[in-house]
């Protein structure tokens, strides 16, 4: 059975016009070396077939939404890593279903 992580990221007081306006924002000001560890197993994820994801910006526009499917497999793995630090405003809520 296939494990849905949903990842909503806010910036307090901003207002985006797309989805990539904002992740470009987040991977700037939440840059580290533990965030480039988990984008890369994330692509990697999504390259073998063990991973999809979507992106959408908010309703409110103040950030936005990751959606990622994984196999039961590749989510053991992914969720043994730790989540990369958030902030400079930026917070994090995640669900899994």
């Amino acid at each position: 059975m296939a494990v849905t992580q949903t990842i909503t990221l806010t910036k307090d007081g901003a207002t985006f016009s797309s989805a990539t306006e904002a992740g470009d924002l987040f991977l700037s000001e939440c840059a580290s070396a533990q965030l480039t560890t988990v984008f890369t197993y994330n692509q990697d994820a999504i390259t073998s077939g063990d991973m999809i994801e979507s992106t959408a910006l908010k309703s409110s526009n103040d950030g936005f939404v990751i959606t990622r499917t994984w196999t039961d497999a590749k989510w053991a793995q992914a969720n043994t890593m730790s989540a990369p630090t958030v902030g400079n405003g930026w917070s994090r809520s995640v669900t899994i279903t």
